[in-house]
């Protein structure tokens, strides 16, 4: 796939997969979340390939979630089925069976977070920060595998506080809390640095990690359409679509 809004290139062993919305912060589209997951199986199915690599386009943003538009006149049963297709193609991502690295500049927000929690590597610039800050936007919520992986990478208590408070977390926390591997000012040089490195690598040996951590953290399924369909079908989140973009304030009703 290469067209406006996701960009496939392979340089040398690596496929390189920018999302490319400057202008809307990169925001996903149906479209790029499609483009990823063939972009997973393409990295799959080709031998010649020995990595992935994430990027946003602008230097703003890695991904600042989904284009909130899509939202417009969602049902419960809309969030749902986008919460389900969420899970599928963060799931078809965390599955790729070679190394994934996401490199980060600017904001990583909301489906974005969800992306770069499922690469193996992460490394980011100073400028990076992370924030998943629903409770005062759109008033939606996330699936428990979502939930799940966010806790994984940055433990029950911060993720816990990044969603309740809205807190947006820096570069140096993330480090900190161990989801990112680096911070630099040269980020560019960070991310050649680690293709190379994984490219050097021995890739069944890299491949038995992934699998292995994979069937570590593998659970039984969890039946969260109810609480889904009740939020997304709320009048709150309808109301908090219009008000994001028609740029007015939004107060809180609870139903």
């Amino acid at each position: 796939m290469n067209d406006s809004q996701l960009i496939t290139e392979v340089q040398g062993a690596a496929l390189h997969v920018t999302f490319n919305r400057p202008e809307a912060r990169n925001a996903m589209t149906w479209e790029m979340y499609q483009g990823l997951a063939e972009a997973c199986t393409r990295v799959d199915e080709d031998p010649e390939l020995r990595l992935m690599v994430l990027r946003g386009a602008g230097g703003r943003a890695f991904v600042a979630g989904t284009d909130i538009a899509q939202f417009k006149g969602f049902s419960g049963d809309d969030g749902v089925a986008y919460e389900a297709r969420i899970d599928e193609v963060l799931g078809r991502l965390a599955a790729v069976t070679k190394p994934v690295v996401a490199v980060i500049d600017g904001h990583c927000v909301g489906g974005g977070l969800g992306i770069a929690t499922c690469a193996d590597i992460r490394v980011a610039s100073t400028r990076a920060s992370f924030s998943v800050p629903i409770a005062k936007t759109l008033g939606n919520t996330l699936s428990a595998n979502t939930l799940r992986r966010l806790i994984r990478v940055f433990g029950e208590a911060r993720v816990t506080s990044m969603l309740m408070l809205s807190r947006r977390i820096d570069a140096q926390e993330a480090l900190v809390s161990g989801f990112l591997t680096e911070v630099t000012d040269d980020l560019d040089a960070a991310a050649q640095r680690t293709a190379d490195q994984i490219g050097d690598a021995a890739p069944l040996t890299l491949w038995s990690i992934k699998e292995n951590i994979r069937r570590l953290y593998a659970g039984e399924g969890i039946d969260d359409s109810d609480v889904i369909g009740t939020v997304y079908g709320s009048a709150d989140f309808s109301a908090a679509v219009e008000a994001f973009l028609t740029k007015q304030s939004m107060t809180w009703q609870g139903r």
